[in-house]
This record gives structure tokens, C-alpha cells and sequence, in this order.
């Protein structure tokens, strides 16, 4: 006789949150870790990279480094460097952040339930976070701060935004009404 046993294997649920620079992105993922949710940080994939390439660690070099690699290795190339990684993890709740196209989404969704999260906020607010934040890559002034922007949506990130599944607006609200909502979004997807 021969016994088939079909193993019913429980997908990975892979937030994927989205937004401009500054828009309350980071502080959403330190709640998700701090709820049990693993992080998986796309950027860091590319600091990496620039690391190993000798590549400096400011906006402008990081930014030319992301162009660089999907030119060479396609639109989803950062998200593929997230791929073992994300399939070295037990946990099933997983939090990406980083997602700049919906080639990195298409892809994840083959190997996960994908959810996006769009965080939104002024540009305003985004560019003070930004300056509190004090990061290599912060920008210098407003002009660097609209030409990143920019530049984040001719990669694909608008298309990305237009899909979410779950908006939080990040606007006027303080830090606390902030954490709290998304507290909830983040029980609710575990």
C-alpha cells in the first residue's frame, strides 16, 4: 500500500509597509517587533551591499546603489536578497519594510500572504521625522527631501501605495494615538 500524506505547510504572513521616507515607517516596524513580529529591512540589504562595495553610506550613494542593482539583477532585486533570509525564519509574522515596486510585492507574494501597509503623512511632519531621525541618509535640505520623493516614486512606490490593503494616516496624530493604531492593525493581521 502506498500511505500519501499531505502536510498542509501554514504560509508566512508578510506585511509589507510601504510609504515616503519619514512617514512614521520605522517606528511602525519597532512596534511589530515588539508585538513578536520579525523584521526584515530592505535598506539594510542595500547598506550591505554598499558596504561590501566600498560604496558610501548617504542618501545620494544608496539611492544611485538601489538604481544600480535593479538595473543589473531586475525591479525585484533587493526583495530577492531578502528571500532566504525570510525563509531562515520560524516566526509566520513577518514585517518588510522597504517595498519599492510591485515586482518586490509580486514576488514576495509566492512565497507568503502579502498585506501592504501604506503609512502616510505630510511632507512636513515627513521631513521633521527625517531630521529627529538623524540618519546617515537623512537629507541635507527641502530640495534633497522633494528629489528623494521623486525619485521614490519613479521607482514604482506610487503603484505600491495605490495597492495597500491598510492605510494608516500618520497625520496629527501624536505619538502615542500613532502606536495605538497601529497596535490594533497589527493584532488584527497576526
Amino acid at each position: 500500500y502506498l500511505l500519501i500524506v499531505f502536510v498542509m505547510i501554514k504560509r508566512k504572513k508578510l506585511i509589507c509597509v510601504t510609504g515616503l521616507p519619514g512617514a512614521g515607517k520605522s517606528l511602525f516596524c519597532e512596534i511589530g517587533k515588539r508585538l513578536g513580529y520579525e523584521l526584515i529591512i530592505m535598506g539594510n540589504q542595500v547598506r550591505k551591499e554598499a558596504e561590501n562595495r566600498g560604496v558610501d553610506n548617504d542618501s545620494e550613494s544608496l539611492s544611485r546603489l538601489m538604481l544600480e542593482l535593479r538595473k543589473e539583477r531586475g525591479n525585484n532585486a533587493i526583495a530577492n536578497m531578502c528571500i532566504d533570509k525570510i525563509n531562515e525564519i520560524t516566526n509566520e509574522n513577518i514585517i518588510i519594510d522597504g517595498i519599492r515596486n510591485i515586482e518586490e510585492i509580486e514576488l514576495f507574494t509566492k512565497i507568503g500572504d502579502v498585506k501592504i501597509v501604506l503609512i502616510s503623512n505630510t511632507s512636513e511632519q515627513r521631513m521633521k521625522f527625517l531630521l529627529e531621525r538623524k540618519r546617515s541618509d537623512m537629507p541635507i535640505d527641502i530640495e534633497e527631501f522633494n528629489r528623494r520623493d521623486n525619485k521614490e516614486l519613479e521607482i514604482g512606490l506610487g503603484q505600491v501605495m495605490e495597492r495597500a490593503d491598510i492605510i494608516i494616516e500618520n497625520i496629527g496624530l501624536t505619538k502615542e494615538e500613532y502606536v495605538r493604531k497601529t497596535e490594533s492593525i497589527l493584532h488584527n493581521l497576526m
